[in-house]
C-alpha cells in the first residue's frame, strides 16, 4: 500500500474539526462579548451581540469547513489521485465544526445570561481560560503531546486572540460616536 493509499480512521480530522470549531467559536464570541461589555453594561445589548456573533460564526465556520473540504476533494479528483481521508467527508466536517463552534460560543456567553455584567465579565474570562486550558489537555490525550504544554499553548493562543478582540472593541467603544 503506497502512502497515497493509506487508510485512516478519520479520527484526526474529527479532532481537528472539534478544536477548530470549538476554539474559534469560544475565542471569537469571547472577544466580542468582552468588547461589548466594556462599552456598555446593558445585558440585552451584550447578549444580542454575543448571540449574533455565535450563530453567524458557527454557520460561517460550517460553511467554510464544507467548501474547503469540497475544494480538497475536487483537487485530488482533478489530479486523479485517491481522495485523502482529510477531505473525504465535507458534510461531516461541516457538521462537526458548526456544532463545536456553537458549543464553544456559548462558554463565554453563559455568564452574561445568569450573572450581573460586572461579575459575568470576570467569570467569562475565568471560565473561558479554564476551558481552553482543559481543551488543550484533552487534545494532548489524542495526539500524544505533552498535556501541560498543550494546555498552556491552547490557553495562551486563545486568550491572546480574545484579548485582541477585546482591546479593539474597547478602543472603538471609547470613540465619541454618539
Amino acid at each position: 500500500m503506497s502512502k497515497r493509499e493509506v487508510k485512516h480512521d478519520g479520527g484526526s480530522a474529527v479532532i481537528r474539526d472539534v478544536i477548530l470549531g470549538g476554539q474559534d467559536g469560544l475565542v471569537n464570541v469571547f472577544g466580542v462579548v468582552l468588547a461589548v461589555a466594556e462599552a456598555t453594561d446593558t445585558r440585552y445589548i451584550i447578549l444580542i451581540s454575543g448571540l449574533a456573533a455565535a450563530f453567524a460564526e458557527s454557520i460561517s465556520m460550517a460553511a467554510v469547513a464544507y467548501t474547503s473540504g469540497r475544494a480538497g476533494e475536487e483537487y485530488y479528483r482533478g489530479k486523479r489521485k485517491s481522495i485523502s481521508e482529510e477531505f473525504a467527508h465535507p458534510v461531516r466536517d461541516a457538521f462537526v465544526v458548526g456544532v463545536a463552534a456553537i458549543v464553544g460560543s456559548f462558554i463565554p456567553l453563559l455568564p452574561f445570561i445568569f450573572l450581573p455584567v460586572s461579575t459575568a465579565f470576570w467569570t467569562a474570562i475565568g471560565v473561558s481560560t479554564l476551558t481552553l486550558f482543559a481543551s488543550g489537555a484533552v487534545k494532548a490525550k489524542y495526539t500524544g503531546a505533552n498535556a501541560f504544554k498543550s494546555a498552556v499553548e491552547m490557553a495562551v493562543v486563545g486568550m491572546t486572540a480574545a484579548i485582541a478582540g477585546y482591546l479593539i472593541g474597547a478602543a472603538l467603544g471609547a470613540l465619541p460616536l454618539a
